[in-house]
This record gives structure tokens, C-alpha cells and sequence, in this order.
């Protein structure tokens, strides 16, 4: 009998390839909360073809300019370029770069409306654009209420011009919806304007987007509210970039305090340099490691002169004469037991007081969702202890027939790509509601890519990984300017023939495979071996009826470190072993890989 810890105990298992296997052997797409065909477009960027590329995105994610700059790129940490040099593909800047280097405006095509059913959405943001756009494909007349002159949410709202031009906004998200035939009441807020009752009688469903942008307090290390929060001087950062997006007077001091790491601290640490502060400061209550916000945006605020101080936490908004801000008192925090979201509890340290001198005060503590205006008594509605409609997990619809909800306004404050997946699940699940048909996905194939030589003509796990370009420092201070300037179409190239295809995968015919381990031989990354049947878990799907065997081996394939090269492909005497893409689609699941023919490059 085997030691079961034994170098040559059995540890292989076969598994049946359905299409859920094939699609999470794609880990970007997994990690992508919208599924996008990541493998795909990327392919098509690494031929120059641009405009096929932002069009796959656009069907996906539906803002792909906009998301080109300013995604939370969950699928970067899992992709599968990692495991060769420790740098992941740049999933989020290449989308830009198909956006960029596009050759047309790409005008949608107005869907027909085909359905007596009329839909409603409320905010027109990630999640509301998302789910009126899918709507309206499947044929239904669809009208949004903007509180806004401009749709986009915070990506208007929370996002500062210099990392994303309002010419790309404008196009994405309002001519995109005129196009699409989506009407648009802007300067209409649900609750002031046009009442939620009404609207519920009015239109066939109602699906809820409306984000989430109620500044949470100030609070100290004992949850309280720290004294001085209510002085000139003190602005909430969704507020404070709100202003200084539309143009609204904002005052910024000479010296700055943001207090928080996010994504919105980093916006608002950033933007305070552009707008003439000479001493800006990060103060985090927890350790380096554990801020929220992205690596790459700390080192860039960083770059810009922005001085991050972390462990410690605010005690008290200081001011000289009562009005205005005039300082901060904090005091030092060491890390205890992990709380509730998993990280270390920062603990104050008695006797590690300190003060700085600053004019402004910016807390960035995260957002929570208005509900003053959703009639819930009148409605019935289900709700949380902050007021937030609980929503079927399933169908996105609250209580109340017919009224759905999703986005950061049900989930919290999170990303973009989040919000838009959301939207496009609420509005499948709208579809079905009103009487919609799922239509049947089209069939699984397996397609044999014909002479498969991508590692003979190109180095590409051999190009390094390069930032996206952008301004000089002496450039940033201007607040309408883009700091980054992207990829050229030439870079943009480079950088997609980084990507692995993950979708590709390698085949062996049993039938005609003579075990002569070419394969082995030749793989660079040690990702084929042939291992006796001993190797191979009893009972095994792919070893019944040989049990009786007393020899014979099997051909094993990490799927983890294949790089798709296709030399084994190229070495096979016998042309046992072939490079398949595996294509799915279907019209009801954002889950896709696309059939469009692919080089090899």
C-alpha cells in the first residue's frame, strides 16, 4: 500500500469539462463582476483591431471608456499572468485603449420597442444605465429619472475630471441612452419632483439605482462623533468632489487633512493638490497594508506630494475661534484582534496625542442610502434598520410587486463594474417578471484553432509590464487637464500579447497519443507530465473498466501554469494534441466567450 503521504500516492482526479468548467478556468472573466469576455477583447487589442474590442466591452459592461479609467479591476489580482512574472495583464487600461484608439463613433442601433410593458428606472448611474440598456435590447420603452442635468452617478457626481473627461461620459452614458431610445427626465429627483406611488402606477415595474451618497459622521476611536465635525472647514469628500465636478465653490485650504484610505480619500487627496493646497495629508486609522484603496492610486498621490500617516485616529476638530478649523488632534493606534471585517481592530494608545495644524478637513468614512423618499409605510415595503428595501436575492424585487432594486443602493457603497452587473441582472429578472422569455443559448462548441504556433513566432511571457502613461508632475495641477494620458496604439498592442488566453486550452487524443513524451519534454513551464495509472484516484471517471490494467499511463495538464504556447501542439509526432477555444453563448447570462475569429499572434 501507497504512504498516503508519499511522493507516489495517488493525487490526480480527472473532471468532466461541462461549460461551467471552461468558464472558470477563465479567471478574469470569474473575477469580473460583470463577466466581461476579457480574453477575448484583449486578443482582439493584441491585432490592433480596436473597435471590435470596445464594441465586445460595450455589450458587457456597458461604459467600457469610462471603466477603461476608472475600474476597480477585481480581475487583475486573479489573473493568471501573475504566476509568470507577477504582473497581471492591464485588464482595465486596455480597455481604455479600445476606447481610445477606436476608428469610429459607433452609434447603437435603436432596438425596436416589442413589448406593452412599461419600465421605470430611477438613477441614472452605473446600475441604471446598465439595466435600461438592457431592457430596451429586449424591446421594452424604458424611462429614466435623473436628479442630475447629465447621467453617469458618481462617475459625473464622484469621479474628478482629471481622471475621466466628461466628453467620455457624454457619449457613454447620455448619447448612448438617446441612441438606445432610453427617455431621460433629467433634473427630475424621485421624492420632489414625481412621487414613487405615481410612478408604481404608471409603468409595469420600477427598478430602484438610485446609489448611495449620504456622507457617513466623523467618528472617533469610541464611535462617537468627534467634537469640531460641524466647523467651516469640515466637508465630507463625496460632497466636496460633488462641488468641485459641477463647478460649485468649494473652499480648499493651504493644508489639508483627508481622513480615510478609499477610493474617495485618494480622489480627494489628489484633487486638493490641483486645486492649490501646499500640504495635504492621509491620516488612516489602520495600517498600510490594510488601506482600501488601489496600490497604484497611493503611489501616484504619493508621487504628487501627498503625505500618508497611518495608525492613527481622530479624536477632535480643533479651532481657534470657534469657527473655523484650525487643526486636527489624533492619536496612535496599534492593531488588536481582527473585527468584523476581517482586519486587525486598530486600538488607541493612551498618551500618544499629537495635533497638526490644517484648514481644511476632509472625512471620507464611506456613503450610506437615502431612503426619506420611498413612502415605505405607504408602500409596504420591507426594509433594513437603515430604511434599505430588502430585495429577493434572486429576482431583485423588494416586497412591493413590481418594485425592484440593486446597485450601491440595496449593496453599499462599492465600485462601478459592481453596479453595472447588478443592473443587468435586475433587468433579466424584470424581463421575467413582465412575461419575457429566457431565449435558449446557442449550443457549446469546441473550436480547433488550425496550426497553432503563437510561441514560435513571439516572446510575449518574455514583455515586461508597463505603467500607463502620464503627465509630468509639473503638468498635474490643473483640474480639468487628464493625468493620464493611455497607451498608444502601438503600446496598447504590446501589452495585450502579454495575456495568456485563457480560453484556449490544450487537447490530447488517447487514441492516437504514443505516450512518447515530446510534450514533456518541450513544455517551458513543466505544465505537461506523464504519470503512471497508479497516479490516477481509485474510481476515477476516466478509468472505469481498466481497473485490470496492470500498466499504462496518463497524460496530466496544469492548467495553472500553461502559458498556451503551443509548442507541445508543434512537437507532437502523431498531431495527438490540439489548441481548443471553448465558445459559449447565450442571451440571457453574462457569461460569454466570444465568436469571433481570433489570430494566432
Amino acid at each position: 500500500m501507497l504512504d498516503p503521504d508519499s511522493e507516489l500516492s495517488p493525487r490526480y482526479q480527472s473532471v468532466t469539462t461541462t461549460p461551467d468548467w471552461y468558464q472558470t478556468n477563465i479567471p478574469c472573466q470569474v473575477g469580473c463582476p460583470a463577466h466581461t469576455d476579457v480574453a477575448t477583447y484583449i486578443g482582439l487589442i493584441s491585432q490592433a483591431r480596436f473597435d471590435e474590442a470596445y464594441l465586445l466591452n460595450r455589450k458587457a459592461n456597458v461604459v467600457p471608456g469610462v471603466l477603461g479609467r476608472t475600474c476597480a479591476r477585481p480581475c487583475e489580482p486573479v489573473c493568471r499572468r501573475n504566476k509568470v512574472d507577477g504582473k497581471p495583464i492591464s485588464i482595465c487600461w486596455l480597455k481604455r485603449a479600445s476606447a481610445d484608439h477606436r476608428e469610429y463613433r459607433h452609434h447603437a442601433e435603436r432596438p425596436p420597442v416589442t413589448k406593452d410593458k412599461k419600465v421605470a428606472v430611477i438613477g441614472g448611474g452605473s446600475a441604471g444605465l446598465a439595466c435600461a440598456r438592457d431592457l430596451r435590447e429586449l424591446g421594452y420603452p424604458v424611462t429614466m429619472y435623473e436628479q442630475y442635468p447629465v447621467a453617469g452617478g458618481v462617475m459625473i457626481n464622484g469621479i474628478p475630471i482629471w481622471r475621466l473627461p466628461r466628453d467620455v461620459t457624454r457619449e457613454e452614458c447620455d448619447e448612448y441612452m438617446a441612441d438606445l431610445g432610453v427617455e431621460v427626465k433629467y433634473n427630475t429627483r424621485v421624492g420632489r419632483d414625481v412621487q414613487l406611488t405615481d410612478l408604481l402606477k404608471e409603468y409595469d415595474a420600477v427598478y430602484i439605482g438610485a446609489g448611495c451618497y449620504i456622507p457617513n459622521p466623523m467618528t472617533g476611536p469610541d464611535n462617537k462623533v468627534v467634537k469640531g465635525a460641524d466647523l467651516y472647514g469640515v466637508e465630507d469628500g463625496i460632497g466636496l468632489l460633488d462641488k468641485t465636478n459641477f463647478g460649485e465653490p468649494a473652499f480648499i485650504g493651504k493644508r489639508v487633512a483627508i481622513i480615510g484610505a478609499g477610493f474617495t480619500a485618494m480622489d480627494c487627496c489628489r484633487t486638493a493638490i490641483r486645486f492649490g493646497a501646499e500640504k495635504v495629508y492621509v491620516m488612516y486609522r489602520r495600517s498600510e497594508e490594510e488601506q482600501p484603496a488601489d496600490e497604484y492610486e497611493v503611489d501616484e498621490a504619493k508621487f504628487e506630494g501627498v503625505e500618508f500617516q497611518y495608525l492613527v485616529s481622530q479624536t477632535e476638530v480643533l479651532s481657534k475661534d470657534g469657527v473655523h478649523a484650525s487643526g486636527v488632534r489624533f492619536v496612535r493606534n496599534k492593531l488588536g484582534d481582527p473585527d468584523a471585517s476581517g482586519r486587525r481592530r486598530p486600538i488607541p494608545v493612551p498618551g500618544t496625542e499629537f495635533e497638526i495644524e490644517v484648514d481644511s478637513v476632509i472625512p471620507c468614512f464611506g456613503q450610506y442610502s437615502d431612503t426619506t423618499w420611498l413612502q415605505t409605510e405607504e408602500l409596504g415595503l420591507e426594509v433594513n434598520k437603515w430604511g434599505v428595501p430588502l430585495i429577493d436575492v434572486e429576482t431583485w424585487m423588494t416586497s412591493h410587486a413590481g418594485l425592484f432594486a440593486g446597485g450601491d443602493y440595496t449593496q453599499g457603497a462599492r465600485n462601478l463594474i459592481s453596479a453595472v452587473g447588478d443592473g443587468r441582472d435586475a433587468a433579466g429578472a424584470i424581463n421575467r417578471y413582465l412575461g419575457g422569455q429566457d431565449l435558449p443559448a446557442e449550443p457549446a462548441e469546441e473550436i480547433e484553432l488550425p496550426d497553432y504556433r503563437r510561441g514560435m513566432v513571439d516572446n510575449y511571457e518574455s514583455i515586461p509590464h508597463q505603467l500607463i502613461p502620464s503627465l509630468p508632475l509639473s503638468e498635474r495641477y490643473s483640474h480639468t487637464r487628464e493625468t493620464e494620458t493611455g497607451y498608444s496604439p502601438q503600446e496598447a498592442v504590446v501589452q495585450a500579447r502579454r495575456c495568456l488566453q485563457c480560453q484556449l486550452n490544450i487537447m490530447i487524443d488517447p487514441s492516437i497519443c504514443i505516450l512518447c513524451s515530446g510534450c514533456v519534454d518541450i513544455c517551458p513551464y513543466d505544465c505537461i507530465s506523464m504519470e503512471g495509472l497508479s497516479r490516477v484516484v481509485k474510481g476515477d471517471p476516466m478509468h472505469q473498466g481498466t481497473s485490470t490494467w496492470e500498466g499504462g499511463a496518463d497524460m496530466i495538464i496544469d492548467e495553472e501554469k500553461c502559458i498556451r504556447c503551443g509548442l507541445c501542439v508543434v512537437r507532437c509526432p502523431t498531431d495527438a494534441i490540439s489548441m481548443v477555444q471553448f465558445e459559449v453563448s447565450s442571451p440571457n447570462s453574462r457569461w460569454s466567450v466570444s465568436k469571433i475569429p481570433m489570430l494566432n499572434v
